[in-house]
């Protein structure tokens, strides 16, 4: 399942129900700029590499997607209550602006409705 408005979506990953937002990726493409700002290119086996600069390590996958998200919640599906029950990560829900706090609930209320049809389907006595 996968339900995004604009920068806010609800996605099933790593076992369980979440919302990210999305923002645009820094170091996408930016290998050359990071190295005329001083960073090396150190190669490890198996085909991985980072940039490095004193302690700061930026790994190969970073330079890939022209976005990257971060979790502001998850949602565990509650069958007793018959709903979900979100856990927030931090104020990270709470530092949304007022755009994309809209657009949270419009996911989290269709990621609800969703998630509950996809439980109760899963759970369902099959019917001889």
């Amino acid at each position: 399942m996968r339900i995004r408005i604009n920068d806010i979506e609800c996605r099933f990953s790593q076992g369980r129900y979440e919302i990210v937002k999305w923002q645009p990726n820094e170091y996408y493409q930016a290998e050359q700029r990071l190295l005329d700002e001083g960073y090396e290119r150190v190669e490890y086996p198996n085909n991985r590499w980072q940039m490095k600069r004193g302690w700061s390590n930026i790994d190969m996958s970073c330079f890939v997607n022209p976005e990257n998200c971060y979790t502001i919640a998850t949602l565990h599906y509650d069958a007793d209550e018959g709903c979900c029950d979100m856990e927030t990560v931090g104020p990270r829900l709470l530092k949304l602006d007022k755009p994309h706090r809209d657009d949270f609930f419009a996911v989290y209320e269709y990621a609800e409705d969703r998630i509950r049809e996809e439980e109760l389907a899963r759970t369902e006595e099959p019917e001889y």
